[in-house]
C-alpha cells in the first residue's frame, strides 16, 4: 500500500479513526427520507424553491389570519345565539350558570311531581264520563 493512499473514502477522512467513520455511515443510512422528515413536520411538503420558502409560509399564515379575522367579525351575536337555543338567556354570573340550570330542573321535577300526584285516577274519569 502506497503511503498516500489513505483507508477512507474520502481525503479529509485521513484524521479520523476507522470507527468513527463506520458509525457516521451507520447513521447516514438510518436517517428518515425526505417523505418521513415531511411527515413529521421537520421540512416543508412543497414544491416553492427553498429561497421562498419562508415567503410561502409567511403568505400562508397571513391567509389564515385573515379568514379567521372575517369569522370573529361574521360571528354571531349573543342575541342571535339565545334565539337558536345555543345559549341560555340569563343574567346570572358564568360560575353560577351550571347550578342555576341544575336548580330549574329540580323545580320542573318538583312541579311534575306535584301534577302527577293531583293527576286524576283512571276511575275517576271513568265515573265523570271522560273515558270509556
Amino acid at each position: 500500500m502506497d503511503s498516500n493512499t489513505s483507508t477512507s473514502a474520502h481525503p479529509h477522512h485521513e484524521h479520523l479513526p476507522q470507527q468513527v467513520i463506520d458509525n457516521l455511515a451507520k447513521k447516514i443510512e438510518r436517517r428518515p427520507t425526505r417523505e418521513e422528515l415531511e411527515d413529521h413536520h421537520v421540512l416543508l411538503k412543497t414544491n416553492v424553491a427553498p429561497a421562498l420558502q419562508a415567503k410561502q409560509v409567511e403568505l400562508e399564515r397571513n391567509r389564515l389570519e385573515d379568514r379567521l379575522e372575517h369569522m370573529l367579525e361574521n360571528r354571531p351575536t349573543r342575541e342571535e345565539l339565545v334565539d337558536h337555543n345555543v345559549l341560555k338567556s340569563t343574567t346570572v354570573a358564568p360560575a353560577l350558570q351550571a347550578k342555576q340550570v341544575e336548580l330549574e330542573r329540580n323545580r320542573l321535577h318538583d312541579t311534575l311531581d306535584v301534577k302527577l300526584e293531583r293527576r286524576p285516577t283512571r276511575e275517576q274519569l271513568v265515573e265523570e264520563h271522560i273515558i270509556e
